[in-house]
């Protein structure tokens, strides 16, 4: 009998703490987020921009998040790419320019309903850039993908001066390879794979 008791005070304790545990959760721990394809970049102070295309009304969404998520917490979400700029199930890319600590760049690139690569981006001096009328964009270009293609890339090295920005894509004009976008400072030039 005395084991009995026992046993059922020690399981009344674990009941009543995983109980006091579960009612110190409120909706607050965790972030909902319903997206397909996404993209994230981590600038030189440790925080995090994760984009993703939201599954239910296809805007691409910028989240800003203060860390890894062990150390880190989400601070805010916002639209960065009107569903109507974007195609259904588009890949999204992302990269960085940053100088030592300070990041002054950071791109995002994914394909229009018609196919077209395009980029919005975040700019230390200029803020948010992007759509059909940017005209320092690839978006501008009119450089197109092949249609329901998931392949995208994106890179940027500050090695350069002005940085190199790299978006490799299927290009519609060379579907069997693969093709990249690439600017050097001096606009948008692409090429296809080659020996």
């Amino acid at each position: 009998m005395m084991l009995t008791i026992s046993k059922f005070s020690l399981f009344l304790s674990l009941f009543l703490t995983l109980r006091a545990f579960a009612n110190n959760l409120t909706t607050d721990a965790i972030v909902p987020v319903s997206g397909t394809n996404m993209g994230s970049v981590q600038l030189p102070n440790g925080d995090t921009r994760l984009y993703y295309q939201d599954k239910n009304d296809g805007n691409i969404i910028e989240m800003v998040i203060s860390n890894a998520f062990t150390v880190g917490v989400f601070e805010e979400s916002v639209v960065l790419v009107p569903s109507a700029q974007v195609r259904s199930n588009s890949p999204v890319a992302v990269s960085l320019v940053a100088d030592g600590d300070t990041f002054i760049q950071v791109h995002t690139f994914f394909f229009s309903p018609e196919n077209v690569l395009s980029q919005y981006y975040w700019d230390d001096k200029l803020g948010i850039q992007g759509g059909p009328n940017c005209l320092t964009c690839v978006t501008n270009k009119g450089f197109v993908g092949v249609a329901g293609s998931q392949m995208l890339y994106a890179m940027a090295s500050s090695a350069t001066s002005p940085p190199t920005l790299r978006v490799g894509f299927v290009s519609a004009g060379a579907p069997n390879t693969i093709s990249e976008a690439v600017n050097t400072g001096s606009g948008w030039s692409v090429a296809s794979l080659s020996t």
